[in-house]
């Protein structure tokens, strides 16, 4: 009951979160004038970065496969690619909560154990993050001038943010994160807490899994492949607004990283942090606001239809084939 109810209050704080932020973004904006520019897009690019952005999530569950293999199990393709689409189905309602669903799936149809599947995603986090720094790295060097636009527009946005509302916000983290502290603290020998360090001791032999790839060229051929999809698919979409489509891919790959800061910022699907973020780096490079907000509501809106639409069908899978393997072993 107490989790249940630290979780709820967890999610509504990220909800929360999510709505400032969006509110943020379509500050001085006129919904219905939003509306029309949306409905006069360019869709043919819209849907090329979709099918793009699915292409993505194919390559993350193959290369899920690479790092899967040194823990000593074998795993279908097409399950690990339905785990991850599931994954991403479920962070749209819940921040964070796809890396656990995605183990769930995956333990479901493959036997695997969850906290060692949980530490190869950690694994996977930390290249990923470490990529999109590398990344921003480098948009400080190509676009110095361009960025100190972006930093200092976030800045000035913050000053304006409510200071209850952040007070009340961090406050509320740091409770939480007290509660779970002292409890596990006062309680060593308990049940709970010595399957949270089992789970911790999976976790950490899944990360050093990493360590452990067989095939390292496929693997990091995977992930190039992958932040690539992701440029490329946010370069597309500058075409399909009239104000974007003369930025050039260095600019796609600057807008990548930008909404990719964005997408940290634990809201629901990225909500309101992604439209914000990308709102103000295109600013950053003179589109106008409202040029700016259209391309943002395009992007995420077009990624949540796919994460939406490939999820959905991945867990109609997932329970077809479960059924049938009961079927099977019924007769």
């Amino acid at each position: 009951m107490r989790k249940k109810l630290i979780n709820a209050i967890k999610y509504l704080l990220f909800g929360f979160l999510a709505f400032l932020l969006l509110a943020l973004a379509l500050k001085n904006q006129n919904p219905r004038e939003l509306l029309q520019s949306l409905a006069n897009l360019e869709m043919s690019w819209i849907y090329l970065s979709i099918v793009l952005g699915a292409l993505a999530i194919v390559l993350r569950g193959v290369r899920w496969i690479h790092m899967i293999q040194p823990l000593g199990h074998n795993c279908k393709i097409s399950n690990s690619i339905n785990a991850v689409a599931i994954g991403y189905l479920t962070n749209l309602a819940i921040p964070r909560a796809g890396e656990i669903s995605r183990c769930t799936a995956l333990n479901k149809k493959e036997n695997i154990p969850v906290d060692k599947l949980f530490g190869t995603i950690i694994a996977e986090r930390a290249i990923d993050l470490l990529a999109l720094i590398s990344l921003l790295i480098l948009m400080f060097i190509i676009n110095l001038e361009k960025i100190n636009i972006f930093f200092n527009s976030v800045f000035s946005k913050a000053q304006k943010l409510p200071v209850n509302s952040i007070l009340i916000f961090v406050l509320s983290l740091l409770a939480i994160s007290s509660i779970f502290f002292l409890y596990t603290k006062k309680n060593q020998s308990s049940t709970i807490v010595i399957k949270i360090k089992d789970f911790f001791e999976g976790i950490k032999e899944g990360f050093i899994s990493v360590k452990k790839i067989k095939n390292k060229t496929a693997f990091w051929t995977h992930t190039t492949l992958i932040w690539s999809l992701y440029a490329l698919m946010t370069y597309i979409c500058f075409f399909a607004v009239s104000e974007t489509n003369s930025l050039n891919f260095i600019d796609g790959i600057y807008i990548m990283v930008i909404g990719g800061i964005g997408m940290v910022v634990p809201t629901q699907g990225g909500i309101g942090s992604y439209h914000l973020a990308t709102k103000l780096g295109l600013m950053s490079l003179g589109i106008g606001a409202d040029s700016a907000l259209i391309f943002a509501f395009a992007v995420h809106t077009a990624q949540t239809l796919m994460a939406l639409v490939f999820g959905a069908i991945s867990l109609a899978l997932l329970f077809i084939s479960k059924n049938n393997a009961k079927n099977a072993s019924n007769q």
